[in-house]
């Protein structure tokens, strides 16, 4: 029986999630290419210097065009699908593009600090590898706020809630799918295994149609005109 997506609200935001079936057969492929980051901070191929390709110097954040990742992906567009339906696009007047994808190596003792991404609509993480190995938290930006503050401790809050809560763990494990805002802080916890956390992440932007004129929407990149000087 197929697993249910779950939307869920946090902070106003809205996070799917769905496990979408494991996919360890993208490990050893992973595996060869990831170059195991020292201290504290997990490697991601998406920086310089985290891969061991004799042909890549920089970053490797193409796994979504890689043949070698095309059942994963084909597990990460269906839920995709179901995120954009869900959210109520017009899709007869948008497109929806994954920008650029790469894999976190995280070994143990290591964690992703946190962070949000800046260049897209949407962000999503995909669990190859995640056997009690950490979950995934985000955050409220507190320095988003206006007017009174009141810091979110004990002190002054006697019963949580989503109104005033001010991060939130999300339990997640090998084969799960979470989609969420790109603006949206989140960082995960430490692996304590032996065996490195392994995951697929992503970014979606959303574009108007080819042809489609909007003065408010991104239109689409087949219109652009790269500039050389």
């Amino acid at each position: 029986m197929e697993n249910e997506a779950r939307v869920n609200t946090f902070f106003g935001e809205t996070v799917y999630y769905k496990d979408v079936g494991e996919e360890r057969s993208v490990i050893p492929h992973i595996e060869k290419f990831v170059k195991e980051k020292p201290g504290a901070t997990a490697a991601t191929t998406d920086v310089t210097g985290t891969t061991n390709l004799p042909d890549l110097d920089d970053a490797k954040d193409d796994l979504h065009r890689d043949k070698n990742y095309s059942s994963v992906f084909k597990k990460i567009t269906a839920g995709i699908s179901e995120f954009i339906q869900a959210k109520g696009y017009n899709r007869e007047k948008l497109d929806t593009h994954i920008t650029k994808a790469w894999a976190t190596y995280t070994v143990k003792g290591q964690h992703i600090a946190s962070h949000k991404h800046t260049a897209s609509h949407f962000s999503f993480v995909y669990y190859v590898r995640n056997d009690d190995m950490g979950n995934i938290k985000f955050e409220k930006e507190l320095a988003q706020q206006t007017g009174l503050f009141i810091p979110p401790t004990e002190n002054y809050i006697s019963n949580w809630n989503q109104l005033n809560f001010s991060s939130y763990v999300y339990p997640v494990k090998t084969g799960d799918l979470l989609i969420f805002p790109s603006g949206m802080l989140h960082h995960t916890e430490d692996n304590t295994k032996d065996e490195a956390r392994i995951s697929i992440s992503g970014d979606i932007l959303l574009t108007m149609k080819e042809g489609v004129k909007t003065e408010h929407c991104i239109p689409h990149p087949k219109g652009w005109k790269a500039l050389k000087f």
